[in-house]
């Protein structure tokens, strides 16, 4: 649907199409229903033929980013794609997600006087493998988004990382709780049955940075002290991540009696329906909407002290964390809770729901966007 001058439009911008699928179509709904047509801007991929048919939308197809790899002569063609788009569609406001893909929009729109609104869903691989380029990156980011209304974090941790090496200021800083989560569709379901072989869940993508090497050496050790346990893997491989683990690796992990891999579901809720715990290893997130759909399923949650997971977890209440990256810590509490008494699994799954602030759920993500848009208006 070719976007009409007499309606302000919205353009998300984000690095995928399965992510805004996934975590804010709800928002795109809501923005609709508030009047803003939208627009949504994505890189090329074979996954978006896969968007959800029959929304009221225009999208836009990026032919030359790439969310891992730099190219000089294609960074350029895609600054100018993107701005051409932008330019053409005259938006009321652009909300982008995501890092990288947020840096190259404010280029791209740098003088256009349209409002941008990043929203900075986790420091990725940059600042986790990279200190010096994440140095430096901070301050480019300090003069890219300088002319950004507000700037969007997902948890505490990365807010105040900015905030106190000044590459912000708090007058410019917004904080909103992740990407939603529907309360309706992830509700609580029935604990598995006692077994003597417990099920441990992931749900995720098959990558080092979610920390699934650290996962694996914790259950090399179970496996050594014959502890018993089923540990499944779900999620997507090869998605073009720089510490992607290849199949061949996992079919490895597979043999040895570790792990079960069961590819990618979109419908989680029959995996957290067989899973004793829910586990959560990674180096870091925005905010976990992993573990917020294992507490609303009513599963408790085994996670790492990585900013974005940390904060969603009482010890002891909804589940247990475990220093990130140090698999003997992860060990002994992965012993630990394989081997409580199945009564204080029970009761601790019928509580973890409960755990759930409301600042978590899509109403409250779309009424913080919305009142953001608002105040854009006046």
């Amino acid at each position: 649907m070719p976007i009409s001058p007499k309606i302000p439009c919205i353009l998300f911008v984000a690095n995928h199409v399965h992510f805004l699928n996934h975590y804010y179509l709800h928002l795109i709904d809501y923005l609709k229903a508030q009047g803003f047509q939208i627009g949504i801007i994505v890189p090329f991929n074979q996954g978006n033929n896969n968007l959800i048919t029959g929304q009221d939308f225009t999208l836009h197809v990026l032919k030359y980013f790439n969310s891992y790899k730099n190219d000089s002569l294609n960074h350029f063609r895609m600054l100018a794609e993107l701005r051409e788009i932008i330019t053409k569609s005259k938006p009321y406001a652009i909300l982008t997600f995501t890092f990288k893909i947020s840096i190259a929009t404010a280029l791209a729109s740098w003088n256009l006087r349209i409002p941008l609104f990043p929203t900075l869903t986790g420091l990725g691989f940059l600042f986790t493998h990279q200190k010096m380029m994440a140095f430096i990156s901070g301050y480019f980011c300090k003069l890219i988004f300088q002319k950004c209304p507000q700037i969007i974090f997902q948890n505490k941790t990365d807010y105040f990382y900015f905030l106190n090496k000044r590459w912000f200021l708090s007058e410019k800083m917004g904080l909103i709780s992740g990407s939603g989560i529907d309360l309706t569709y992830f509700i609580p379901i029935p604990y598995p049955a006692a077994h003597k072989i417990r099920i441990i869940l992931y749900l995720g993508r098959i990558q080092g940075d979610k920390g699934l090497f650290c996962l694996i050496k914790s259950l090399k050790r179970l496996k050594k002290d014959k502890i018993p346990f089923k540990c499944i893997l779900a999620g997507q491989i090869n998605g073009g991540h720089p510490t992607d683990i290849p199949l061949t690796k996992i079919k490895n992990w597979e043999n040895k009696g570790l792990i079960t891999f069961i590819g990618n579901h979109l419908d989680v809720r029959p995996l957290l329906r067989q899973a004793n715990v829910l586990i959560q290893p990674s180096k870091r997130e925005g905010l976990s909407r992993t573990i917020l759909e294992a507490l609303a399923c009513g599963r408790p949650v085994i996670s790492s002290t990585a900013p974005g997971c940390a904060e969603l977890i009482q010890e002891g209440e909804n589940g247990w964390l475990f220093s990130t990256g140090n698999e003997k810590n992860l060990a002994l509490i992965l012993q630990k809770v394989l081997l409580l008494p199945y009564d204080i699994l029970l009761s601790m799954s019928q509580k973890t729901s409960e755990s759930i602030s409301s600042n978590y759920v899509n109403q409250s993500i779309q009424e913080h966007y919305g009142q953001i848009l608002i105040h854009q208006k006046s």
